[in-house]
């Protein structure tokens, strides 16, 4: 062989040597790329399986500690329930004064509060003043309805005892406020609730309901023949005066409102008393 062909065959095989050396390089970085690739991946999914098992023991727990509570409170309200029968066994004689009627005085009759109203007995209110006291709603009513005999003091000696609960409250302040001609403090004890902040809004919109209307409903009448009140004469000038006063010291704009349809019902039952008014 000539020495040209053979340095030219060199050449040739010389660079096949590093062409396919290259090669091999280039496809064992890929292999080792592709490699990392796919762990990089393999580990991206097993965490993605791990937090979806996180997740779902997650849920499980607060099944179960909602179930846990609910069991809670099922056991709670049964013993509950239980204390209060037990209770009632042992003492049957400690019953509300709201829930049952009140016994009456000795010698009298089972309808004795109906019957002290349509007898306007005065001296049954200190016994009517300790069952009201009691939250026996009916009492309540009777005290309102002899309001005239005493000057309303058993009404207002009961409304401020603080011993009413709230819808009791509610009413023992509709009926002061029904009864302000009979009771000298009522104009005093109004506006001070008026203008008491913390005086819940129910017991304003009472008074207002009170002044408007003195002829207020009762559950009388049935056993005896109670009158419906008012059981006085309504001055209707000085109610309207008294919502005027009420109205200037409220910054509520509903409770304005409420004043101003109070008096328009006021001013109606005025006309109808008085075919002229002044």
């Amino acid at each position: 062989m000539k020495p040209a062909a053979a340095f030219s065959i060199g050449l040739w095989t010389g660079a096949a040597v590093i062409a396919a050396v290259g090669l091999f390089t280039v496809q064992q970085f890929e292999r080792a790329h592709s490699g990392a690739a796919s762990v990089t991946g393999s580990n991206l999914v097993a965490a993605s399986e791990q937090v979806q098992l996180l997740e779902q023991d997650n849920a499980r727990l607060n099944a179960e500690v909602q179930r846990l509570k609910e069991t809670a409170a099922a056991l709670k309200s049964d013993l509950e329930e239980k204390s209060t029968l037990e209770t009632r066994r042992r003492i049957p004689f400690r019953v509300p004064f709201s829930e049952a009627e009140i016994p009456p005085p000795p010698g009298a009759s089972s309808n004795w509060m109906e019957q002290a109203v349509a007898d306007a007995d005065a001296g049954a209110l200190p016994e009517l003043e300790k069952a009201a006291r009691g939250n026996n709603h009916r009492a309540l009513e009777a005290i309102a309805l002899l309001a005239d005999r005493d000057q309303s003091a058993t009404l207002t000696r009961v409304w401020r005892s603080g011993a009413l609960t709230l819808p009791n409250l509610v009413d023992a302040t509709r009926y002061l406020a029904a009864t302000m001609e009979v009771n000298p403090d009522a104009e005093q004890l109004l506006r001070g609730l008026a203008s008491d902040p913390n005086t819940d809004s129910r017991l304003l919109y009472a008074a207002v309901d009170g002044i408007a209307n003195p002829v207020f409903r009762v559950s009388f009448g049935r056993a005896a023949p109670v009158p419906a009140p008012p059981h006085f004469k309504p001055d209707y000038a000085a109610r309207m005066r008294m919502l005027e006063s009420l109205r200037s010291s409220f910054t509520d704009n509903d409770l304005r409102a409420y004043i101003d349809q109070a008096k328009a019902e006021l001013q109606a039952r005025w006309a109808e008393t008085s075919p002229v008014l002044p």
